[in-house]
């Protein structure tokens, strides 16, 4: 998501009054956060997630992935907040005239994503249109004592992620550049929604959010809703899927630039404080998963990434606007991602909070 969305989002929402009963404020949490009782414990966590730029650019072609993917988006969100699915509303626009068996596979997505959250499809709506559109609603529950959000990360904060990053961009750069890891290899794209690694950190992690739109979009919101930013000390190389690496090295680019890229992987991006750190890890390893420490919370507001043998600032903010500067030119968009590295091999400060 571009910060010009962001900045749409709020004006759209100017008008709009809060419940009393949210918890969240307006972009502090992948899904809003509802008390069901004033002075009970239990909260209605609920989500809403399109899928149709994908569909519409063409890069989900796949019946079985853009049902797959309606569920995962949703429940992901879910995944963020820590919060035990309940089921997902779908909302079907469908074009006349869709064949019957690409029609069965969409349907079999759906349900083979919901089967693996360990959901179901409550209900939904189903019209017809000139374009494939597909929409959830997913709702679960949490506790007012285990609340997740993005807020809450500290300078000295551990950072964390549940797996690893760029597979979902590396998708996209195959698929719209035609740049294949090797004879008769393609990219693997189907992520899971991390339900229960989000489960077993509420409580435990200052603040979370999934990497739907990308990791560097993921750690440049968190620190603009945060006010802290963060050094990644990690080797860019080893927090990077091994099918991000080799689609970086088919296509001849910086692996770094396959976390730039606003097509994401459903991972879940955490802080936690040093004295819940050993926590974090005991409990991780009861719920058999491993988290990758990718750094820690510092209190400068930019985003620091160890590249060509130097601590780099990125400007994240110009990172995640050129998906908009460039639309549909792809290749204009993977233009610019290199121009911003060789800006980088030059050792220029790059950080404009903008």
């Amino acid at each position: 998501m571009t910060i010009a969305e962001i900045n749409l989002i709020e004006r759209l929402t100017q008008q709009f009054r809060r419940s009393p009963l949210q918890v969240n404020r307006l972009q502090e949490a992948d899904a809003e956060i509802i008390r069901l009782d004033p002075r009970g414990s239990v909260c209605l966590a609920v989500t809403t997630d399109s899928i149709v730029e994908e569909i519409a650019s063409g890069l989900y072609e796949d019946p079985y992935l853009v049902g797959w993917m309606t569920v995962m988006a949703n429940m992901s969100d879910l995944a963020a907040v820590g919060a035990i699915p309940l089921g997902i509303l779908i909302s079907e626009v469908l074009p006349d005239g869709v064949p019957q068996d690409w029609l069965a596979e969409l349907q079999r997505g759906i349900e083979k994503a919901c089967e693996a959250c360990g959901s179901f499809v409550l209900g939904g709506d189903t019209n017809t249109g000139g374009q494939l559109m597909l929409t959830g609603c997913a709702l679960g529950t949490t506790s007012r004592e285990r609340l997740l959000s993005r807020t809450g990360a500290h300078a000295g904060d551990r950072l964390y992620v549940t797996g690893f990053l760029g597979v979902g961009n590396a998708f996209a750069l195959e698929h719209f550049m035609n740049h294949h890891n090797g004879p008769g290899e393609t990219v693997s794209y189907q992520p899971f929604a991390r339900l229960r690694e989000g489960q077993s950190i509420a409580g435990i992690a200052s603040a979370c959010m999934d990497t739907s739109d990308g990791a560097l979009t993921t750690l440049d919101q968190l620190m603009r809703i945060n006010h802290v930013g963060f050094e990644i000390d990690s080797d860019v190389e080893s927090i990077l899927h091994p099918q991000a690496r080799l689609a970086a090295e088919g296509a001849d680019l910086p692996p770094w630039l396959l976390l730039a890229g606003q097509h994401g992987e459903f991972e879940l991006m955490f802080t936690v404080s040093p004295e819940n750190e050993m926590k974090l890890l005991e409990t991780a390893d009861r719920s058999n998963w491993q988290p990758f420490r990718l750094g820690r919370v510092i209190r400068c507001e930019e985003i620091r990434l160890p590249l060509y043998g130097r601590e780099t600032v990125l400007d994240t903010g110009k990172i995640r606007n050129l998906s908009a500067e460039c639309g549909s030119e792809i290749q204009r968009y993977i233009h610019e991602l290199c121009l911003i590295d060789t800006t980088c091999k030059k050792g220029a400060l790059q950080y404009v909070y903008s």
